[in-house]
């Protein structure tokens, strides 16, 4: 038992002494869809540095530098299109995350400093996959991080086609805005949320619209997770007319809600919040600023849709709808026009006339055509 024992000790010892490492495994959620970077830790590829990539057994890429420092990357024929090597460190982009996808990837590294065993374990989070982002012009719009909170360890970079526009470093007090880019076309137009780093883009204009990429890390993680946003712009608003009286329909159109939605329905009068959905639980509706909504309003509760009952003419103009998620995000203008019953009745009268009109004008024509066909008989 005793020898037993002194084994023991000088195993553990020389696992100590001899450097041998332990393998880490991280563990990496990814949405089903985005990206993510498996990052290798290694700053600059040495020469005789050999670094080597396996998905689920297999080898999937591979980084070989000779003495003269010429390094030789090749990564699998089967899955090219989804992989990016990045030949300065090694690290691995997997871009457009699919089910199949996900699995055990193992990270291989060998040099003359040693050697080092990585794996990284990617799940997939299911996802409604809305990439795209329709906006009206002159519109805001907000694309979420799909963080909760922002952790102290988190660093987030927001790119405008491949261009920084604002970056988030909570260790390094770093809370900026780089709206002077691109010939200042964002400037006083970009803001960051500060809760969940999100990044709204006010007054949307064509020279902003284009793709937006958010890149995720944290400084003790070994990976980065990257989410794209379409965004296009849109001219003109939804236009509805009704008779005062009646009911209109604004349709959110969504088929239902999700649970981390929030609805916001905005009236030009004021500016003021008239209905609010809070992530599909809390169903509010409002007077508006100066009460004129009172009893009127009506939210679907499966779409979101607002209707709004006995309309009157103060509840023409413009109203804003607001759908942000951690999935998706939703901006609409609607234009109501309501004519008033009086107005109704007075184009009624107009049209009954100009009816009434018209018959005793074709009735004088017909008397009168007659008259002188009779005219022209008598002569003959």
């Amino acid at each position: 038992m005793q020898n037993l024992g002194l084994i023991f000790v000088l195993l553990l010892f020389v696992n100590v002494v001899c450097g041998v490492e332990t393998e880490v495994v991280e563990a990496v959620s990814v949405i089903l869809g985005d990206s993510v970077t498996l990052q290798s830790e290694v700053t600059q590829i040495q020469s005789n540095d050999v670094i080597e990539w396996r998905f689920s057994g297999h080898r999937i890429a591979i980084i070989n530098s000779d003495r003269n420092n010429k390094v030789q990357a090749e990564v699998t024929e089967k899955i090219r299109d989804n992989l990016q090597l990045d030949h300065q460190t090694g690290d691995l982009k997997i871009r457009n995350i699919r089910t199949a996808d996900c699995g055990l990837y193992e990270l291989d590294i060998n040099s003359a400093r040693g050697s080092s065993k990585t794996s990284f374990s990617i799940s997939g989070v299911a996802s409604d996959d809305m990439k795209v982002v329709l906006v009206m012009e002159r519109d805001s719009v907000i694309l979420p991080s799909g963080l909760s909170e922002i952790q102290r360890e988190d660093q987030i970079t927001w790119k405008f086609k491949d261009t920084l526009i604002a970056k988030i470093n909570e260790t390094a007090g770093i809370f900026s805005t780089y709206d002077d880019v691109l010939d200042g076309r964002f400037r006083y137009r970009l803001h960051l949320t500060n809760q969940t780093g999100s990044l709204i883009v006010t007054n949307v204009k064509p020279n902003i619209s284009g793709l937006y990429e958010i890149n995720i890390s944290k400084s003790s993680s070994r990976y980065t997770t990257h989410k794209t946003f379409n965004v296009t712009s849109k001219e003109g608003e939804s236009r509805q007319s009704a008779t005062e009286g009646n009911s209109v329909t604004l349709l959110s159109g969504v088929s239902e809600i999700h649970s981390d939605d929030v609805i916001v329905w905005r009236s030009e009068h004021g500016d003021s919040i008239i209905a609010k959905i809070d992530r599909g639980k809390v169903f509010t509706t409002l007077d508006g600023a100066d009460g004129r909504y009172s009893g009127t309003l009506e939210l679907d509760s499966k779409t979101g849709s607002l209707t709004i009952r006995h309309i009157r003419t103060e509840h023409a103009g413009l109203y804003h709808l607001d759908i942000t998620g951690q999935r998706r995000t939703i901006f609409k203008r609607f234009f109501i026009s309501v004519c008033s019953q009086n107005w109704f009745r007075y184009v009624m009268v107009v049209i009954v006339v100009a009816v009434l009109l018209l018959v005793v004008i074709g009735a004088i024509a017909v008397i009168r055509c007659r008259q002188t066909q009779n005219v022209n008989g008598s002569v003959i």
